[in-house]
């Protein structure tokens, strides 16, 4: 299969899901349970299951199709069957689109950040449920050294899990806007993948679905560039109580540093002073200018030196 996959790089998006068959040992099931039964069972059902449940089982467009060994005789066979398949539904036009504005890990915060706009060209008549996943890519050797992209969570925590983000009928033009940040925990970043899905509830057809690893981020820290100002990155990001942000300066001078809404509304000032060259960093707590503690969101920082200004996006968690 894995063959065919590769002519289909950017186009298909391979997940393996694990169960507890054949052995309730297995590392990729054990790893996360609860995000494991959550998905098989949307699929299968949960005990007595409703339908037959075994490894290998293939699902293409969110929907059971058939397996390898059930019908064809040859690997060959297989493979000319699944590139006719890929061909069929990737001819289907679909009605959204995925706007990705940002898709990076950050080696300070130890987190992935991605923001994008789900973009509605054509309606959508049915509900449908927006699902946030990471998987990693190319697993190491145990226990089969052949998985690619093997499941490893939803976005939990503070965000919605396997249950995602529900939508009822879309019309064109509507777009809607996510800013999100999941911790990569044990995950290697450089094999680490985002996968983005939007699937029509009851049929499980996969509206639209976008896979990619994120690129690298700019350290926190802050370095000489020959640049007069450098706004580096708050960390932690995202935070629930407090977090630093950090810039350098290539010359003394009057600095202005203010957290402001999406909607570039002024929510408090951090720094409105005279400051030497070098590096420096501020603190935000969380808090608007009259003391009072701001909502979960996306939220702004602008530092303004002189005739330089540099703008940096933080998210701040329940």
């Amino acid at each position: 299969m894995w063959p065919v996959l590769e002519d289909y790089a950017g186009q298909v998006v391979p997940i393996s899901y694990h169960t507890w068959w054949p052995s309730s040992s297995d590392k990729f099931y054990l790893y996360n349970e609860l995000a494991q039964d959550e998905r098989v069972g949307d699929y299968s059902g949960f005990a007595p299951w409703t339908t037959s449940l075994y490894t290998p089982s293939f699902r293409f467009d969110g929907k059971y199709v058939r397996d390898i060994d059930s019908t064809f005789a040859t690997y060959e066979q297989w493979a000319l069957w699944l590139r006719s398949t890929f061909d069929s539904l990737l001819a289907i036009p679909s009605p959204c689109r995925f706007d990705i504005d940002y898709h990076h890990f950050s080696p300070d915060s130890d987190s992935v950040y991605v923001g994008f706009d789900l973009v509605v060209e054509d309606s959508i008549q049915f509900n449908s449920t927006l699902r946030v996943g990471t998987t990693e890519f190319q697993y190491p050797a145990s226990p089969t050294g052949r998985w690619r992209h093997v499941f490893r969570d939803w976005l939990k925590d503070d965000l919605p899990d396997s249950v995602g983000w529900h939508f009822g009928p879309m019309l064109p033009g509507q777009s809607f806007r996510f800013d999100l940040a999941y911790p990569m925990g044990v995950y290697d970043p450089t094999k680490l993948s985002t996968n983005i899905f939007l699937q029509v509830d009851g049929s499980r057809k996969i509206q639209q679905g976008w896979d990619a690893m994120p690129d690298p981020a700019p350290s926190a820290g802050v370095a000489d560039r020959g640049e007069s100002v450098i706004l580096g990155r708050n960390a932690p990001n995202p935070f629930k109580g407090s977090t630093d942000i950090s810039y350098s300066l290539a010359s003394a001078g009057k600095v202005r540093l203010g957290v402001y809404t999406l909607t570039g509304r002024l929510v408090t000032e951090l720094v409105n002073e005279s400051a030497g060259a070098g590096y420096h960093s501020a603190t935000w707590d969380g808090k608007d200018r009259y003391g009072k503690d701001v909502a979960a969101g996306v939220y702004y920082f602008i530092l303004e030196a002189g005739d330089a200004k540099e703008v940096g996006k933080m998210i701040r968690l329940r």
